[in-house]
């Protein structure tokens, strides 16, 4: 094939150009760290690294999910430790209000710190915690107990609350269901209702001792299985944040490696290419610079 004076031209500008792109391409590699920062570099590599981002970023959110739960447990335990004072104290008063030989008095002394029991227990079962209810399940906007102790039938107020744990739906929330129900489906405001009711009357004996004292005792019950149901999603809360913390850092280290441009390598090849483009560029000034009249001479 016949090579013309303009095919010469177009060829050598053609190298010096694929030489100029191939001094950016590793310019830009320097200066950001990345071997592939585009598709076009490499759609496999590009593929790859663009799924472990991804799978990285989901770890990230279930981080941060897992600290939110860790905040709510934490809570639940420093507020079932209180209950749990506070339900000793009411059993050590119904004892105290079934002695027959209490007068009046004495049984209006212990109502009235029974009564402050209520309003603490009603305080504890409308803990806020940023802005959210702890007890108040799927609907934690709403105070999940009345100023007089009855329970706010909220929609969602049953329904614990959940959040994913990569990929696993983890339900951390303790309603005011589980929490303040003595049995069946009566509260513990309702119960320290009917003792102060019956502190009231002449005789008390019966209800305090044979019904009031074992129903507190069912409730201290309750207490001490939801104590272990809090433990038990403590425990699983940390092995899967051990989890996403190590799977995260393979992550990483796996995106590092698909992506990141080795410093030295780059930086040699930049200087081997630049060296090849300044010996282009001098042998197509050369050759460039030879004209038809040349040849004619």
């Amino acid at each position: 094939m016949r090579v013309n004076h303009s095919m010469l031209h177009n060829t050598i500008l053609q190298d010096i150009t694929r030489d100029y792109k191939r001094v950016a391409q590793l310019h830009e590699q320097g200066s950001s760290g990345l071997k592939v920062k585009y598709p076009s570099d490499d759609a496999i590599i590009a593929t790859r690294a663009s799924n472990a981002g991804s799978r990285l970023r989901e770890m990230e959110q279930s981080k941060r999910n897992g600290n939110t739960v860790s905040t709510y447990l934490q809570m639940y335990d420093k507020v079932t430790q209180e209950m749990s004072a506070l339900v000793t104290r009411t059993r050590e008063l119904t004892v105290q209000g079934a002695n027959g030989t209490l007068t009046p008095n004495d049984r209006k002394t212990i109502s009235q710190e029974i009564s402050k029991i209520k309003d603490q227990m009603i305080q504890l079962a409308n803990t806020n915690l940023g802005g959210e209810h702890i007890f108040g399940g799927a609907d934690a906007s709403h105070r999940p107990v009345n100023d007089d102790g009855t329970i706010n039938l909220a929609p969602k107020a049953d329904i614990p609350q959940s959040v994913d744990l990569g990929g696993h739906n983890f339900e951390y929330g303790i309603t005011v269901y589980d929490s303040f129900v003595v049995n069946g489906n009566e509260s513990v405001f309702n119960l320290l209702d009917n003792i102060i009711k019956n502190l009231d009357k002449e005789d008390p004996q019966y209800y305090l001792n044979d019904i009031a004292l074992a129903k507190v005792e069912r409730f201290e019950y309750n207490i001490q299985q939801t104590t272990a149901q809090n433990g038990a999603s403590q425990r699983f809360l940390e092995m899967s944040t051990n989890r996403f913390e190590e799977y995260s850092t393979f992550l990483t280290e796996y995106v590092s490696k698909e992506q990141d441009a080795d410093f030295l390598e780059t930086y040699t090849k930049l200087q081997n290419q630049q060296t090849i483009l300044q010996a282009a560029l001098k042998t197509g000034a050369n050759v460039m610079m030879t004209s038809l009249v040349d040849f004619v001479r």
